[in-house]
C-alpha cells in the first residue's frame, strides 16, 4: 500500500511539472494590431499588443512581456503616442506607405516583426453625409 501512494505522488509530482511546463513556459510572442486596416490622417489610433503564447497557442496567464518596440522603417509617418513593454499605440501622418515595427524581448533571441500598410483613405472612412443630398 505505501509503495502504491508513493508511486501516486510522484505521478502527480511530474504531471504537475509537465503541465507547468505547457501551460507557463512562452514558446513564441505574438503581435496583433487593432484596426487591421490602417488609414492616412486616421482619428482612430492603432494599438499593437504583444503577448507570450504557451505550447498549446494560448496566451499565458499572469504574464507580461517585458521588452522594446523599435520602427525600422516609416518611423516619419507615424506619431507615437504611449509605447510600453508590451503595448505601442500611435496615429498616422498624412503619408502613405509601409511601417515595419521589431520587437525586441529576452525570452525570444530574435525580434518578432509586425509589416503594416499605411493606406490612402477609402471610401470606408469617408463621412457618410457625403452620399446625401440635402
Amino acid at each position: 500500500m505505501k509503495a502504491r501512494s508513493m508511486f501516486a505522488l510522484v505521478f502527480a509530482a511530474l504531471l504537475g511539472i509537465v503541465a507547468y511546463k505547457i501551460v507557463f513556459i512562452p514558446v513564441s510572442v505574438n503581435m496583433t494590431s487593432y484596426p487591421r486596416q490602417i488609414f492616412v490622417n486616421s482619428s482612430t489610433p492603432v494599438d499593437i499588443k504583444v503577448v507570450a503564447v504557451n505550447r498549446i497557442g494560448f496566451p499565458i496567464p499572469f504574464m507580461r512581456l517585458h521588452g522594446k518596440f523599435v520602427i525600422q522603417e516609416g518611423a516619419k509617418k507615424i506619431q507615437v503616442l504611449k509605447a510600453g513593454n508590451d503595448e505601442m499605440v500611435f496615429n498616422t501622418k498624412d503619408t502613405a506607405g509601409k511601417l515595419v515595427v521589431l520587437y525586441y524581448t529576452p525570452i525570444i533571441p530574435f525580434p518578432v516583426e509586425i509589416v503594416l500598410n499605411i493606406e490612402t483613405s477609402s471610401i470606408a472612412c469617408l463621412n457618410p453625409s457625403l452620399f446625401f443630398l440635402s
